[in-house]
């Protein structure tokens, strides 16, 4: 019986892998033109100028595009959801995935040490 679980455990896991792996891939270009809209709090080189907004360059793209869907979906609550919901609402999966391109590319030179 455990051997049967384990195989299904596995099985699942590798399905997964492969749906997230045909997801499609972001557009840092595309990013690029979206991100105006975000660069007010989150830095126009991605460096948040005030500590209460986190900076974005060199996030992990998938981190950001997951948080951004969570916002979107209002999945996720407290300090600036009501704002970033309102920023992701009318975005396609595509637009948020080209917008954590765009993030996950760019350097995080001058980023605040924690």
């Amino acid at each position: 019986m455990r051997s049967i679980l384990a195989v299904l455990a596995a099985v699942a896991l590798a399905l997964v892998f492969f749906f997230v792996g045909q997801a499609p891939a972001g557009d840092p270009d595309a990013g690029e033109a979206l991100a105006s809209g975000c660069a007010s709090c989150h830095g126009g080189d991605g460096i948040a100028a005030v500590d209460r907004y986190p900076s974005l360059a060199g996030q992990n793209g998938e981190y950001l595009f997951q948080a951004m869907k969570a916002y979107q979906n209002g999945n996720r609550r407290g300090g600036q959801a009501t704002v970033m919901h309102g920023q992701v609402s009318g975005l396609s999966e595509q637009e948020l995935r080209d917008l954590a391109a765009y993030y996950a590319e760019m350097p995080r030179t001058g980023a605040k040490e924690d």
